[in-house]
């Protein structure tokens, strides 16, 4: 991890960060950076929010753009809330599901049951209406030109 820049901003309480990291693979995820970029500041990687990261095809490098907070408290009132979404690993997305209640779980699993009862009815129906729409559709065209002849024309 290099770091290329840095610039304070003192109204913000926050300083920015530009930064380049090397990789083998693939790009590394905001976690990992982040705690690569904490060590480097020798920082709380609470108050370090990733902006962008900016792979560089084929090379094996990425640039970093990172803000560094002063506090929490600047960092919440300044960051909007998906930002601190973005970083979260996939796993504590799933513990939260997990906290769902067993009641609406199984409220969605009844609904793909009952959908697949009436897709073969709903598919004849479907296809039942679509065959009398057509006809119809052929009327109104027919109608229209009809229409437009039998209005006066008035002089404005």
């Amino acid at each position: 991890m290099e770091i290329i820049e840095k610039k304070e901003h003192p109204l913000l309480s926050r300083t920015e960060i530009i930064a380049k990291d090397s990789y083998t693979g693939a790009t590394p995820s905001r976690g990992s950076i982040k705690e690569r970029l904490a060590n480097a500041l020798k920082a709380n990687k609470e108050f370090l929010v990733i902006k962008h990261i900016y792979p560089e095809f084929g090379f094996g490098t990425a640039k970093i753009i990172a803000y560094l907070y002063s506090n929490k408290k600047d960092m919440k009132r300044i960051e909007p809330e998906y930002t601190f979404k973005k970083g979260v690993s996939k796993e504590k997305k799933e513990e939260k599901k997990q906290d769902k209640p067993k009641s609406e779980e199984k409220k969605e699993e009844k609904k793909p049951e009952q959908g697949k009862g009436k897709s073969a009815e709903q598919k004849k129906q479907n296809e039942s209406k679509s065959e009398e729409k057509k006809p119809e559709q052929k009327e109104e065209i027919k109608e229209k030109p009809e229409q437009k002849e039998n209005k006066p024309k008035t002089k404005g």
